[in-house]
Protein backbone atom coordinates (compact mmCIF):
# COMPACT_ATOMS: atom_id res chain seq x y z
CA UNK A 1 0.00 0.00 0.00
CA UNK A 2 0.96 3.58 -0.39
CA UNK A 3 2.06 4.78 3.04
CA UNK A 4 3.85 7.95 1.94
CA UNK A 5 2.46 11.32 0.95
CA UNK A 6 2.38 10.59 -2.79
CA UNK A 7 -1.16 10.43 -4.15
CA UNK A 8 -2.05 7.85 -6.79
CA UNK A 9 -5.56 8.20 -8.31
CA UNK A 10 -5.30 4.82 -10.08
CA UNK A 11 -4.50 3.12 -6.78
CA UNK A 12 -7.44 4.86 -5.09
CA UNK A 13 -9.85 3.76 -7.84
CA UNK A 14 -8.50 0.19 -7.76
CA UNK A 15 -9.09 0.02 -4.00
CA UNK A 16 -12.66 1.32 -4.44
CA UNK A 17 -13.38 -1.07 -7.33
CA UNK A 18 -12.19 -4.04 -5.25
CA UNK A 19 -14.12 -2.92 -2.13
CA UNK A 20 -10.84 -2.33 -0.28
CA UNK A 21 -12.14 0.53 1.81
CA UNK A 22 -13.84 1.07 5.11
CA UNK A 23 -15.46 3.91 6.99
CA UNK A 24 -14.64 5.01 10.50
CA UNK A 25 -17.73 4.53 12.71
CA UNK A 26 -18.11 8.32 13.09
CA UNK A 27 -18.16 8.67 9.30
CA UNK A 28 -21.23 6.42 9.00
CA UNK A 29 -22.95 8.80 11.40
CA UNK A 30 -21.96 11.74 9.19
CA UNK A 31 -23.40 9.99 6.13
CA UNK A 32 -26.73 9.49 7.85
CA UNK A 33 -26.88 13.02 9.28
CA UNK A 34 -26.00 14.65 5.95
CA UNK A 35 -28.16 12.19 3.95
CA UNK A 36 -25.22 11.24 1.73
CA UNK A 37 -25.22 7.83 0.07
CA UNK A 38 -22.34 5.40 -0.26
CA UNK A 39 -22.63 5.89 -4.03
CA UNK A 40 -22.19 9.67 -3.63
CA UNK A 41 -19.13 9.16 -1.45
CA UNK A 42 -17.46 6.76 -3.88
CA UNK A 43 -18.36 9.04 -6.82
CA UNK A 44 -16.55 12.01 -5.24
CA UNK A 45 -13.50 9.86 -4.42
CA UNK A 46 -13.35 8.57 -8.01
CA UNK A 47 -14.11 11.81 -9.86
CA UNK A 48 -13.31 14.62 -7.46
CA UNK A 49 -10.11 16.62 -7.27
CA UNK A 50 -7.32 16.18 -4.75
CA UNK A 51 -5.49 19.51 -4.98
CA UNK A 52 -4.21 20.15 -1.49
CA UNK A 53 -1.05 18.83 0.09
CA UNK A 54 -1.77 15.88 2.38
CA UNK A 55 -1.40 16.24 6.13
CA UNK A 56 0.40 13.69 8.28
CA UNK A 57 -1.67 12.37 11.18
CA UNK A 58 0.96 11.40 13.76
CA UNK A 59 -1.65 9.84 16.05
CA UNK A 60 -2.79 7.32 13.43
CA UNK A 61 0.50 7.24 11.50
CA UNK A 62 -0.75 7.96 7.98
CA UNK A 63 -1.16 10.76 5.44
CA UNK A 64 -4.62 12.30 5.17
CA UNK A 65 -5.83 13.35 1.72
CA UNK A 66 -8.84 15.54 0.91
CA UNK A 67 -11.10 15.07 -2.12
CA UNK A 68 -13.49 17.80 -3.29
CA UNK A 69 -16.24 17.24 -5.80
CA UNK A 70 -19.90 16.92 -6.61
CA UNK A 71 -22.01 13.93 -5.71
CA UNK A 72 -24.22 12.19 -8.25
CA UNK A 73 -27.00 14.69 -7.44
CA UNK A 74 -24.63 17.70 -7.68
CA UNK A 75 -24.12 18.22 -3.92
CA UNK A 76 -20.65 19.64 -3.12
CA UNK A 77 -18.77 17.27 -0.80
CA UNK A 78 -15.39 17.20 0.90
CA UNK A 79 -14.04 13.80 1.91
CA UNK A 80 -10.93 13.15 3.96
CA UNK A 81 -9.31 9.74 3.53
CA UNK A 82 -6.07 7.85 4.03
CA UNK A 83 -4.35 4.82 2.54
CA UNK A 84 -4.00 2.20 5.27
CA UNK A 85 -2.15 -1.06 4.66
CA UNK A 86 -4.73 -3.40 6.16
CA UNK A 87 -7.86 -1.76 4.72
CA UNK A 88 -6.75 -0.02 1.54
CA UNK A 89 -8.66 3.25 1.83
CA UNK A 90 -9.92 4.50 5.16
CA UNK A 91 -12.61 7.17 4.82
CA UNK A 92 -12.22 9.53 7.75
CA UNK A 93 -14.66 12.43 7.37
CA UNK A 94 -17.33 13.72 5.03
CA UNK A 95 -18.66 17.26 4.94
CA UNK A 96 -20.83 19.43 2.70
Amino acid sequence: MNGDRHFNKQFLCACLDQDHYRFQPSTWKQLLELQISLNDTLHVLRHGSIDEEPEFDATLGHWRFTAHGKSVDEKELTITFAFVETEGVLILTIAE
